[in-house]
C-alpha cells in the first residue's frame, strides 16, 4: 500500500471515528434530558397538584398560578439545563419554580403547569411603539374563551359582563391595560394582591399589547431576518404563528436538537461508505478492458 492510500485508510478512520462520537455524544444527551425531563414532570406534576384542584376552571388555574409567583423574584433566571453550552434556552420550569425569573421565564412555567392539565396557553411577545421586544405574557384557552395573564405582574384582565380579555382586545383597545393597572396599583383592600409596587412600576409606554407577536423575532440577526421573509410571505399572519410546545421544555430541545447532528454523522457515514464501495469495487464499462467481448 503507497503512502497516498496510508493517508486515505487513515483519513476514513478518523472520518468513522468522529461520526461515531458524534453519535454517541448525541444519544447520551437525549437519554439523560429525557430521564432529567421525566423527574422533573414528576415535580412539576406534584407543585400544580399544591398549586391548584383540576376541578378548577382554566382561569382560575391559570390566576392561582400567577399566586404562587407573585412572592417570587423578578430577576432574569441565570440557571440551565444541564450544561452551560445549553444557557440559550433559559431555565428550566422546574428552575423557575424554585428561584423564579423574569417575564420570560415566569411566562414558561405558566404555560408548563397548564399544560399539565391540558389547558392550552402560550407565550406572547410585547414590543414597544418602536417595535422593540420589552416583555412576555401568557395567553390561555379558558371556559370564557382566549385570556391574557402577565404573571410577573399577577396581572389579567376580566371582563365587566364576565370572562376575560383576550390578546386581540388588548390589541385593540390600549385602554383596557392602562385602566386595568391603575385600578388595582390604587387598591390597598384586596390581602391576596399585597405586591403592588410591580403594577406601580408598570411601564405603560413599553409594555403595550399593539404590536404583541407570538414570537421574539429580535433576538439574534438571523431570525429578525425569519421573520422579514415570514411577513413578506404571510403579512401579518407571521404575528400569529404558534410555537411549538416543546420550546418551554429545555430537556425535549435538547432531545429534539441532538437529532440535527445525529442525521448529519449518519449521512457522512453512508456517504463515505458508499465511497469506499465504489473504489474497492469499480463499475464496469463497455470500455473497460476486462470486458471482453465474445470470442470470435
Amino acid at each position: 500500500m503507497g503512502t497516498l492510500e496510508r493517508n486515505k485508510s487513515r483519513l476514513r478512520a478518523n472520518l468513522y471515528m468522529a461520526c461515531a462520537l458524534v453519535l454517541v455524544i448525541s444519544a447520551t444527551l437525549q437519554v439523560v434530558s429525557l430521564v432529567s425531563y421525566a423527574r422533573e414532570e414528576a415535580f412539576l406534576v406534584a407543585l400544580m397538584n399544591r398549586i391548584a384542584s383540576p376541578s378548577l376552571p382554566p382561569s382560575e388555574q391559570a390566576i392561582a398560578i400567577s399566586n404562587f409567583l407573585s412572592d417570587k423574584s423578578d430577576r432574569s433566571n441565570r440557571q440551565y439545563f444541564l450544561l452551560p453550552v445549553f444557557g440559550f434556552l433559559r431555565p428550566t420550569a422546574e428552575e423557575v419554580a424554585s428561584a423564579g425569573g423574569d417575564c420570560a421565564d415566569q411566562s414558561r412555567l405558566t404555560i408548563v403547569l397548564l399544560g399539565l392539565r391540558n389547558i392550552h396557553a402560550e407565550k406572547w411577545a410585547l414590543y414597544d411603539p418602536t417595535m422593540k421586544p420589552h416583555h412576555a405574557v401568557v395567553e390561555l384557552d379558558s371556559e370564557h374563551g382566549k385570556m391574557v395573564i402577565d404573571p410577573l405582574f399577577n396581572l389579567w384582565f376580566p371582563r365587566p359582563e364576565g370572562g376575560y380579555y383576550g390578546i386581540e382586545s388588548l390589541r385593540q383597545n390600549p385602554e383596557i391595560l392602562s385602566q386595568r393597572v391603575r385600578d388595582l396599583a390604587a387598591r390597598t383592600d384586596d390581602p391576596v394582591r399585597d405586591d403592588q409596587y410591580r403594577l406601580r412600576e408598570y411601564p405603560l409606554n413599553r409594555y403595550i399589547y399593539t404590536n404583541a407577536r407570538t414570537i421574539n423575532w429580535e433576538k439574534s440577526p438571523a431570525m429578525h431576518l425569519a421573520y422579514r421573509i415570514l411577513h413578506a410571505l404571510l403579512g401579518d399572519r407571521a404575528n400569529y404563528i404558534s410555537r411549538p410546545e416543546f420550546a418551554e421544555r429545555p430537556a425535549l430541545m435538547v432531545v429534539y436538537g441532538a437529532i440535527i447532528p445525529e442525521v448529519l454523522a449518519l449521512i457522512v457515514l453512508l456517504g463515505a461508505a458508499g465511497r469506499e464501495k465504489r473504489m474497492t469495487f469499480p463499475r464496469r464499462t463497455a470500455l473497460d478492458p476486462r470486458m471482453s467481448s465474445s470470442p470470435g
